[in-house]
């Protein structure tokens, strides 16, 4: 477990001069801890962020090669060549224009926690309250970016699908199975963030309150 070292800290007799050690031995854990989920933390949102941006400047760049009228080296029909609409750049501008919304959305989102997290002080007190606020905002992304990042991005990757499955001249059977895979990407996604706050978040929560409550104990 992540905090198993911390526990055995304080197991470990309170009384001095052992319980100053302790303390400070405890106080090091947590800031080493802190930096590593921070670190993290920053490559997960640098990473979602690029994405977005990148499927984003895809989108466009599909828009602007439709409008050249030369497609037939990124989109080679399965049939007879099916000439763009204003619906196949609409809805290409549509899903760039939901990849920002997700890469805004993310940038923002962080930048928040980044200023939440640095209202907290040095001290152990301080920074078992960052590592809890750090680890609740995760949990709390997690869920919300169910609903404003996951869908909003599924929407965008099924209206790209759609575009180019119609472009192709893609029949009834290909859209289905486009539905079926866009569902089910949906559907295994979810359900492995969910895992992850039930066995990762979740326990390291507990830790941690569970530590801030013995610190709190043991200076009364």
């Amino acid at each position: 477990m992540e905090f198993s070292e911390m526990k055995t800290i304080w197991d470990s007799q309170n009384q001095e001069p052992l319980y100053a050690m302790n303390e400070a031995a405890l106080h090091s854990i947590v800031r080493r801890k802190n930096e590593e989920w921070n670190r993290c933390l920053a490559r997960c949102f640098a990473l979602e962020i690029g994405v977005g941006l990148f499927c984003a400047a895809l989108m466009l760049i599909y828009a602007a090669v439709l409008a050249s009228g030369n497609q037939d080296w990124v989109i080679k029909p399965w049939g007879k060549t099916i000439a763009p609409s204003s619906w196949h750049y609409l809805g290409l501008l549509a899903a760039g224009g939901i990849w920002l919304y997700y890469a805004a959305y993310m940038y923002l989102a962080r930048k928040r926690q980044q200023q939440r997290v640095e209202t907290f002080d040095s001290s152990l007190r301080g920074d078992l309250d960052r590592a809890l606020s750090q680890t609740e905002f995760e949990m709390t992304m997690i869920r919300d970016n169910a609903w404003r990042g996951l869908a909003p991005v599924w929407v965008a990757s099924t209206l790209w699908m759609v575009v180019l499955f119609h472009l192709k001249g893609a029949s009834l059977w290909g859209y289905l199975l486009v539905l079926a895979i866009a569902i089910a990407s949906l559907v295994i996604v979810l359900a492995r963030k969910q895992r992850l706050i039930t066995k990762r978040y979740l326990p390291r929560q507990q830790e941690l309150e569970s530590l801030r409550a013995k610190l709190a104990d043991t200076g009364r």
